[in-house]
């Protein structure tokens, strides 16, 4: 729960800058538990692809730097939860590699 809330209060801020929230956000937060990574990626991908990468290509410039430009405190919690997204993912591809392989 303590993420939602997190997840909520970028949501405030950003809507207290620009007036909005993105559209990805709120069908992704429509989406359930299926898309519960989802609705945050639109907030961390400033923090892992420079600007005007593929990824964040359609996002508007005032959106990255503002997102690039959010306290830590506010973001820390986002940045922990995909690096560990991202090692269990590792983790079971190499989970999966190990047990295909001939010992």
């Amino acid at each position: 729960m303590l993420k939602n809330k997190q997840h909520l209060l970028l949501c405030d801020a950003f809507k207290e800058q620009f007036g909005y929230v993105p559209a990805e956000i709120i069908l992704a937060q429509a989406g359930g538990i299926f898309l519960t990574f989802q609705k945050d990626f639109y907030f961390i991908f400033p923090f892992v692809f420079k600007k005007g990468s593929f990824p964040v290509r359609n996002m508007d410039s005032e959106h990255y730097d503002f997102i690039k430009e959010l306290p830590n405190e506010m973001v820390l919690w986002l940045k922990v939860k995909f690096t560990l997204f991202l090692v269990m993912i590792v983790l079971f591809f190499l989970t999966i590699i190990t047990s295909v392989l001939p010992i």
